[in-house]
């Protein structure tokens, strides 16, 4: 019987030499495969040094470092010891001294004190002191806006109203910008005086401060007259990175009259 033509079963004439190169390009395909596979599994136990065992060692090695970097290291003030005691005055626009501080950081007995004074024209109150700061109103300010402004508790509410400074706050603690927070010193009398600075202290002395204090240090040296050194900063560094991260932190106190 004759075939039919339009059999769309038939096998068509030349079949087999319809792509003649084929075979040849999944031949060298596989042999390209077959080389990389060699190549990588060459490079992998290079890496490994060509011992089994180091799979291992790497991957506990890892993980040992992952699990470093993850623990924080705990800071405490059991850590800290020696003395200082700093002198600080705030000058008014002229020049001339307006009121200060005694702060007193004594790591050995484990606190800071803070005692104000009112500057009398003439007087020397640099007596006993290790180091002193001295600086402007407008000099603060640039230091405590390099903070980010500092957290102050007001103990009453404020509504202040002078020929020089207007000021008004709410009772309770809060976050005051450089201007505020001068304008409370200033409006401020005897241990209240005290107590801010105390909470200016505190709040200044925080972990993320102390992440940039070098960045801080210069502000500070840029903006006020001190005798406070590069080399005294770098001596004390590492204290206050302790004291700002310390878990058993102690918060400074209102020297005794």
């Amino acid at each position: 019987m004759k075939k039919n033509s339009n059999d769309i079963f038939a096998k068509p004439k030349n079949a087999k030499n319809k792509n003649p190169n084929f075979k040849y390009f999944v031949l060298a395909f596989s042999l390209f495969i077959l080389i990389l596979g060699i190549f990588s599994a060459f490079l992998f136990m290079r890496s490994i040094d060509f011992d089994f065992k180091n799979i291992v060692d790497r991957t506990e090695a890892e993980e040992s470092s992952d699990l470093t970097d993850n623990v924080q290291k705990n800071y405490s003030v059991s850590d800290l010891s020696g003395k200082r005691k700093y002198l600080f005055i705030l000058t008014d626009n002229a020049s001339e001294s307006d009121f200060g501080f005694i702060i007193n950081a004594d790591f050995d007995a484990k606190q800071i004190t803070v005692s104000s004074f009112e500057c009398s024209p003439g007087t020397d109150y640099s007596d006993g002191a290790d180091k002193y700061i001295i600086c402007t109103p407008s000099q603060f300010k640039k230091i405590i806006a390099s903070l980010g402004g500092v957290t102050v508790n007001v103990t009453d509410a404020v509504n202040y109203k002078s020929d020089e400074y207007n000021l008004i706050l709410d009772k309770g603690t809060q976050k005051l910008s450089d201007e505020y927070a001068y304008k409370y010193l200033a409006v401020s009398q005897g241990t209240e005086k005290s107590r801010i600075m105390c909470d200016i202290l505190y709040s200044a002395l925080s972990p993320e401060n102390s992440e940039k204090s070098d960045s801080l240090f210069k502000i500070f040296v840029n903006n006020c007259k001190t005798d406070i050194s590069v080399f005294d900063y770098s001596n004390a560094s590492e204290k206050i990175k302790i004291y700002s991260n310390a878990s058993d932190k102690f918060y400074p106190s209102v020297a005794e009259q």
